[in-house]
């Protein structure tokens, strides 16, 4: 192994991995290097704010999902009292969503967890150095998914602001798969009104069908989709 510069400051790093065993090999891998420090490693987000706040780690090696919170909650938490820190976020999960979120939190590397054991020291000593690991194609993924969450965000708040009560409360009764007759019975209602929310409903998104008019709710989040919905005991 080779040995550190004399006088070299070694890089310290500090990991947040919820899968212990998975931590551990990634500390062992690098201890190995002489130039690396390890400051620790912390299984939840109410344990790296603690270790970042003690040790000010250069990088922290950080899992997009934590038991107690999410990896970009932390660390931007972590920023406030560790500004200098640069963030090397770990996933399983390589979409354009959680790329914006790493790349929001401040994320100058994002590494497949896949891969992660192979590129990791690597990754270490680039962005310790001022680099940012994150190829332009996928920036661009990104930006493309932030402009469309972005597009579907003022839609939402068009097609809600164009909602009346009733309307609202119809199909929120609809998603939850009620017919006309007993969406008049608990609104106390003629079917007849219902219809006439409907009608409106579908010209208001858009919409052709029922399914269709529930279905483009859920997609833009006016109202909850059924795996989100809370189910009575």
């Amino acid at each position: 192994m080779p040995a550190a510069k004399a006088g070299a400051a070694r890089i310290k790093v500090l990991l947040v991995e919820d899968h212990l065993i998975l931590a551990e090999s990634f500390a062992a891998l690098l201890k190995r290097d002489p130039s690396l420090e390890v400051m620790g490693i912390a299984t939840s987000a109410r344990e790296a704010l603690a270790l970042a706040a003690s040790t000010q780690p250069d990088i922290v090696l950080m899992d997009i999902r934590l038991p107690d919170g999410s990896g970009v909650d932390t660390a931007i938490a972590i920023r406030r009292t560790a500004n200098r820190t640069s963030f090397i976020f770990l996933t399983a999960y390589d979409s354009a969503e959680t790329l914006w979120q790493a790349v929001e939190a401040g994320g100058a590397a994002f590494l497949p967890k896949s891969e992660a054991s192979e590129t990791v020291v690597e990754a270490i000593k680039r962005v310790a150095a001022g680099e940012m690991l994150i190829a332009p194609r996928k920036i661009q993924d990104a930006l493309a998914w932030h402009r469309g969450r972005r597009h579907q965000e003022r839609e939402r708040q068009a097609i809600l602001a164009s909602l009346t009560p009733r309307e609202l409360e119809v199909l929120e009764q609809l998603a939850n798969g009620d017919s006309t007759s007993a969406i008049a019975r608990k609104m106390h209602i003629s079917a007849l009104t219902v219809k006439t929310h409907i009608r409106s409903l579908f010209a208001k998104l858009g919409a052709h069908s029922q399914l269709q008019a529930v279905a483009k709710a859920q997609a833009i989040g006016i109202v909850p989709t059924a795996s989100n919905q809370t189910q009575a005991p």
